[in-house]
């Protein structure tokens, strides 16, 4: 058995030629069809199913749901599958699930697999006739109802060595002793042409095996099988001995591969990694379930923006927002330090202030360009003690409280957009992040937030609320602290969430500054839902550090869920300044953003 295409197809054309040869028909005749396949020859064809590069789908679900729903994605139809039967306490697919991935990848067909007890034996029926499969490699389970598997299909036992590789299914395979916790890596690698015949590790042997636990089953004894089943499944001979064939019949290989992205993590199902593969698909283990995440997952949705891309387990969240994350992945477009997402991938260190000068902060003791260098080197000071990158910032105020209460009589000065862009350019051009600080008086945040929204349009801008200089009516600034209700940063929230995912943006900063708890009324109450924003709360009282420390302890205290804390120093008010070693060492938890007034 042969499944090269060229071969085959050459071997076809020759035979139709010496025919012709044979009936002595002229020239004049019309050509014998070699170059038109029949319909029978049609039906022995691998088909991937045709591209579709609207396609952001999830697969989820049980190993055996995984199978398939993976085989629909990427097939049309072929001729063979490979099937893996699970038994009651999965022990069998632990041992034989390597040989079938290496399987389906060798002959290029998916592979599907029937969970526990036969669940979901019905769809996978189902599917094997989808496929129009006439013949199945059979793994796992031999207890299982191969018959109704089969059907009218043939059934061939799948083989686990090098040997039965050759001489049953005609793939060369090269052994690869495989750990379990290594298994999605390397059935990631498969390489129909290079093929490794994965060999998972067994189980350690009752004398390495922990106290108590139960001994591992004894190996099998006696020779291994002979004849055209040699090296077939560990099943034994129970599963050989229902095999109605001892090979396949010959059958086309896709020659293209499959113009797919599919996306994984380390707890992804491997089967269905391996049915990807044996599509020629571009199959990319992350390390989270956002393709927003890191350059590496950027880098391989740009490289697929134009094709279908599938991800495989629950850790890719809904399929909206797995859709909404390619979206933003593909524009390549990256943070400081890389990747879309603002934490856990880095740390930030920020100047605070306003561009008119020191009296609000270290940020106007310079010019941009001076400011952005002073930053920089203000953030390396920090490198040393953290495992994650650390960024500059710079956190710019916007909009500044007064006493004046101005034209519009919210007690709060809006810094002109013409002003901020040198500074927001600056930034940009140095790698810098952007923080826009608001202290909007008597004003609601978002009425003033949405003056500024060509800014916030920008991938490296994000967003600040201060409710401490947020009035109710009849407040003035610096004659009390003000307050802000927990609803009105939702609702600012959610509009930014909604410009950022509209515009395929990387995720965004949104701090909301506290150091008392009435700072923010109903503060459980806060959404830190939406997947386009970095919700962080900002301690930024000042004083002697066991001062600072208390507030600290007090402001975690049920914290809600989804929030990256974050701290200030003051050089002057602080009595001392935490040194950055000291900040990173005694503020616990380490905060992601730390700001310096």
């Amino acid at each position: 058995m042969t499944i090269s295409s060229r071969s085959r197809r050459t071997l076809a054309g020759l035979t139709l030629v010496g025919l012709v040869a044979v009936s002595g028909c002229s020239d004049s005749e019309p050509p014998s069809p070699d170059a038109v396949e029949t319909e029978e020859q049609q039906d022995a064809d691998v088909v991937l199913s045709a591209d579709d590069a609207s396609q952001r789908l999830v697969l989820r679900g049980s190993t055996g749901e995984l199978s398939l729903a993976t085989s629909r994605a990427l097939f049309d139809r072929s001729p063979v599958a490979v099937v893996l039967t699970e038994d009651a306490d999965a022990s069998l697919p632990a041992t034989d699930l390597g040989p079938a991935a290496s399987a389906a990848v060798g002959l290029r067909v998916p592979l599907l697999v029937v969970g526990p007890g036969e669940s979901g034996i019905a769809d996978v029926t189902a599917e094997l006739d989808r496929l129009g499969v006439d013949s199945i490699v059979g793994y796992g389970d031999p207890t299982a109802d191969w018959t109704a598997l089969g059907q009218a299909r043939d059934l061939l036992a799948g083989p686990t060595a090098a040997e039965g590789f050759s001489s049953v299914i005609g793939v060369t395979a090269e052994p690869t002793p495989v750990e379990p916790a290594d298994l999605v890596r390397t059935v990631t690698g498969l390489e129909s042409e290079d093929l490794q015949l994965l060999e998972l590790t067994p189980p350690p042997s009752p004398e390495s095996a922990p106290s108590g636990a139960a001994p591992a089953a004894p190996a099998p004894s006696g020779p291994a099988p002979t004849g055209p089943t040699s090296g077939a499944s560990s099943a034994g001979p129970d599963l050989a001995e229902q095999a109605t064939a001892e090979d396949l019949p010959d059958f086309e290989a896709p020659e293209e591969d499959a113009a797919a992205l599919v996306l994984a993590t380390a707890a992804s199902d491997p089967a269905s990694l391996a049915t990807a593969r044996a599509a020629g698909a571009d199959v990319r283990i992350l390390a989270e379930g956002d393709p927003r995440a890191t350059s590496a997952s950027v880098d391989a949705v740009g490289e697929h923006a134009d094709t279908a891309v599938y991800a495989v387990g629950d850790e890719f969240g809904s399929e909206t927002e797995f859709a909404a994350r390619v979206s933003v992945a593909a524009t390549g477009i990256e943070l400081p330090g890389g990747g879309q997402t603002v934490f856990p991938g880095r740390r930030m260190v920020a100047l605070y202030g306003h561009p008119d000068g020191p009296y609000l902060g270290a940020l106007g003791e310079q010019d941009s360009k001076a400011a952005m260098v002073r930053v920089k080197e203000l953030a390396a000071q920090y490198q040393p003690f953290s495992d994650e990158p650390v960024i500059p910032a710079i956190d710019l105020i916007t909009t500044v409280a007064s006493a004046d209460a101005g034209d519009d009589g919210d007690y709060s000065s809006e810094t002109a957009i013409e002003d901020l862009i040198p500074w927001v350019d600056a930034a940009e051009e140095a790698g810098v992040y952007v923080v826009l600080d608001f202290q909007s008086g008597r004003t609601d945040f978002l009425s003033q937030v949405k003056l500024y929204e060509e800014l916030l349009e920008r991938p490296t801008v994000g967003l600040a609320l201060d409710p401490e200089w947020r009035l109710a009516p009849g407040q003035l600034p610096l004659q009390q602290i003000g307050s802000v209700d927990a609803e009105e940063i939702n609702t600012t929230s959610a509009w930014l969430a909604d410009l950022t995912r509209e515009n395929d943006l990387p995720q965004k900063v949104m701090m909301v500054h506290q150091f008392r708890l009435d700072m923010i009324d109903g503060r459980e109450k806060l959404d830190t839902s939406h997947s386009e924003l970095a919700f962080t709360l900002h301690a930024d009282g000042h004083g002697t550090p066991g001062e600072k420390l208390n507030t600290w302890s007090v402001l975690q205290a049920n914290m809600p869920e989804g929030i990256w804390p974050s701290w200030k120093n003051f050089y002057d008010e602080d009595k001392p300044t935490l040194s950055p070693e000291q900040t990173y060492t005694t503020v616990t938890p380490k905060p992601w953003l730390v700001t310096y007034q």
